[in-house]
């Protein structure tokens, strides 16, 4: 039975999405409204389209401190994940032939290196701590002559996990491998400075910030290898074929001018999430924290609540507006548990009894009381 007399709508998985910022609205519309033209097209209007799209690769290169010509842009950060490893190991393959990753990536990264395995690609994991995190002893015993990448995620999707990918690019430079980084949940909750973490490439998402989906971007260092992914034109940078999204990219480019206000921001969001877990773990002490408390998202906690079935409280937290998370929203379908749950070495039922929260700039105190108020009640009609 419904104990609250109104429903509030809360969103606490701004991991999966995030609302459309209005800035960002203005400039979709008023691209889809005023500049259709094909930025191919050598007239006034095909010509206008394409600045735009230029403007928004210099606003996405300088929020990760790249230049512009660095900047590719896809329909997705799955896709740009998908190009780097398929391309780099269609040019490495056979000379070299080995990728070592971790075991929490996100599936786009995950799925995409089981299939280059059955091309003849050698990948080891290098497994991770309790919460997450890789040793650079463990990477060393794994690299090899044969070693031409080392693919490690910035900040886990799930448990927000930050890896110091600083380390792991000194490391694999001193070994002469390349390292590919999914900066996708970074950007915009912690500083993102390819320059100064290393990477050779880097992949991002428009809507993980306040951007439309259907657009990503792929940063490939200027002195590191890639060939064409998509192939029938000469568009960016004749890497990927086909006529560009305009709204969507200068979408971006309005979300990426943003990134330094979210980061600003993203103080108050650890402060609301501290206040959370303080507060659930007074209705519920025995709740198991698997996010990391140092070098972690400020909007991400992953939260076991043992003997509670996470998709029943999922369906009772929605049926009170607020929507919630047990893992990936890409793999969440899927009726198994969370490969990166798996890796931190929680079991099946544990899995299955864990949520993620991902709090936004929208997030208010109002949201966490309800929320709590929500799950307390839960948790006294089911006793």
């Amino acid at each position: 039975m419904n104990r609250f007399l109104y429903k509030r709508q809360v969103y606490l998985d701004n991991n999966a999405t995030t609302r459309v910022s209005k800035s960002v609205r203005r400039v979709v519309m008023r691209v889809l409204k005023y500049n259709w033209g094909n930025p191919s097209s050598g007239y006034y209007m095909g010509k206008r389209a394409a600045r735009i799209i230029e403007r928004a690769r210099q606003q996405v290169a300088d929020s990760i401190n790249a230049h512009s010509h660095e900047i590719y842009f896809t329909g997705c950060a799955s896709e740009s994940n998908n190009a780097a490893l398929i391309t780099l190991s269609n040019h490495f393959y056979p000379k070299k032939k080995k990728i070592i990753s971790t075991p929490i990536e996100h599936p786009s990264i995950m799925n995409t290196l089981e299939f280059l395995q059955t091309q003849g690609v050698v990948v080891q994991y290098c497994p991770v701590d309790r919460y997450g995190f890789i040793s650079i002893k463990e990477l060393e015993t794994l690299i090899d002559e044969e070693t031409f990448l080392i693919c490690c995620m910035f900040a886990n999707n799930e448990i927000g996990t930050i890896q110091n990918i600083k380390e792991v690019s000194a490391f694999a430079k001193s070994q002469n491998v390349l390292v590919l980084s999914d900066c996708v949940q970074a950007l915009g909750k912690v500083p993102v400075d390819v320059k100064d973490l290393g990477v050779d490439y880097a992949t991002f998402s428009a809507h993980k910030l306040y951007g439309p989906k259907g657009v990503g971007a792929l940063y490939a260092k200027i002195s590191s290898p890639l060939e064409p992914f998509i192939h029938g034109g000469h568009q960016e940078e004749g890497m990927r074929a086909g006529t560009e999204s305009v709204h969507n990219i200068a979408g971006f480019g309005v979300a990426c001018k943003d990134v330094k206000n979210l980061i600003a921001y993203s103080e108050k969001t650890r402060l609301l999430k501290e206040q959370f877990i303080k507060q659930l773990k007074v209705i519920k002490p025995d709740i198991l924290i698997n996010s990391p408390t140092d070098n972690c998202l400020p909007n991400t906690v992953s939260i076991t609540f043992p003997n509670i079935n996470s998709k029943e409280l999922m369906m009772m937290l929605d049926y009170n507006g607020i929507a919630v998370s047990s893992g990936s929203a890409c793999s969440s379908q899927l009726n198994k548990p969370s490969h990166v749950l798996k890796a931190i070495g929680l079991s099946d039922k544990e899995a299955t009894e864990t949520l993620r929260i991902s709090f936004g700039k929208e997030t208010s105190e109002r949201d966490i009381r309800y929320t709590i108020k929500v799950i307390d009640n839960y948790l006294a009609l089911i006793k």
